[in-house]
């Protein structure tokens, strides 16, 4: 069995992933001696290869989950990839995963050898493609998190939140949980402004700040901080990756001598964001830009995938201003 899953949304494609990891733990192997993950961004089809033929002698079955196997930058492995899956056999015996994000795009199309392999994955019947969520999605989704709280939100606090974060489902979830311990019940347009506005400003502004400054010991400072006050690995990852996304849409606008009411427009986020991120974009270079949110990226990675001492991580990227 084949499964490919991909798009924009990142957040709801991992979490299905993590459903269907949790669920051949739970119904065939609950040691995961049958269970690997791949980084498809450095994988070789002998590596692939052997992950599926080898696992636990105790379980015939066997997953294997590739992730951003397109970001591989050795061509020849589309080819060899899809030569592969077209022969392969395994039948209901083995269980790979493709997981990737949004793909052949306009802006970033993909070459032919890499074409024909999406091609192939896309036209499996366990295909997937996650889009971002639009506004009405985005609502339905908060009001079904906060119900695994016991929680609700009145609409016009949802529609703030909406407003201020996006349509970016990480930093949405990690705010819904905040906003449900501090909420009574239901929470409130006065909540989402002292709780959701304030981390924006404290958490990450103050960072990317120190960061965009090559400030290196302020910026190893707020991030100590930010770990002493509970923030997670996973929380910090994410929204530094959203900040400088953030950072390179709105460079490039003003680049293309944009506004910032034209800017607030085209990246659809909140006056107060975008007003904040014009001042810390100017400070970068979209090369500066790109360098530190792919390796923001690979952290996220090695993070998703229990790799690696992530704060350890941080620390020596900050440490490299």
């Amino acid at each position: 069995m084949i499964i490919f899953i991909y798009g924009a949304d990142t957040f709801r494609s991992r979490r299905f992933r993590q459903e269907l990891k949790n669920k051949f733990r739970r119904e065939v192997d609950p040691e995961s001696g049958s269970l690997s993950v791949i980084d498809g961004q450095t994988a070789t089809l002998k590596e692939i290869g052997e992950k599926i033929n080898t696992g636990s002698l105790f379980v015939k079955k066997r997953l294997v989950v590739i992730e951003n196997i397109f970001k591989n930058k050795k061509e020849k492995i589309f080819a060899e990839l899809a030569d592969y899956l077209k022969k392969y056999s395994g039948g209901e015996d083995n269980v790979l995963i493709f997981r990737d994000e949004e793909l052949d795009t306009r802006e970033k199309p993909l070459k032919s050898a890499a074409k024909k392999l999406f091609s192939f994955l896309a036209k499996q019947p366990y295909a997937q493609k996650f889009d971002p969520l639009n506004d009405g999605q985005l609502k339905s989704f908060l009001k079904k998190e906060l119900e695994s709280y016991g929680k609700e939100i009145d609409a016009s606090a949802a529609a703030l939140l909406i407003d201020l974060v996006g349509n970016d489902l990480w930093t949405i979830s990690k705010e819904l949980k905040k906003l449900a311990d501090y909420a009574e019940n239901k929470i409130t347009t006065e909540e989402v402004r002292k709780m959701v506005v304030g981390a924006f400003n404290e958490n990450i502004f103050g960072l990317t700040d120190a960061l965009s400054a090559r400030n290196k010991k302020l910026a190893l400072d707020l991030l100590a901080n930010q770990y002493a006050a509970g923030s997670s690995d996973e929380y910090l990852i994410t929204m530094l990756i959203r900040q400088f996304k953030i950072l390179r849409q709105i460079r490039a606008a003003i680049d293309n001598q944009l506004n910032p009411a034209e800017i607030s427009a085209q990246v659809k986020l909140h006056p107060f964001v975008v007003k904040k991120g014009i001042a810390q974009a100017k400070n970068f270079s979209d090369e500066a830009l790109k360098n530190y949110l792919n390796r923001l990226i690979h952290l996220d990675f090695l993070n998703k995938t229990g790799q690696g001492d992530i704060k350890t991580e941080l620390t020596l990227l900050i440490s490299g201003l």
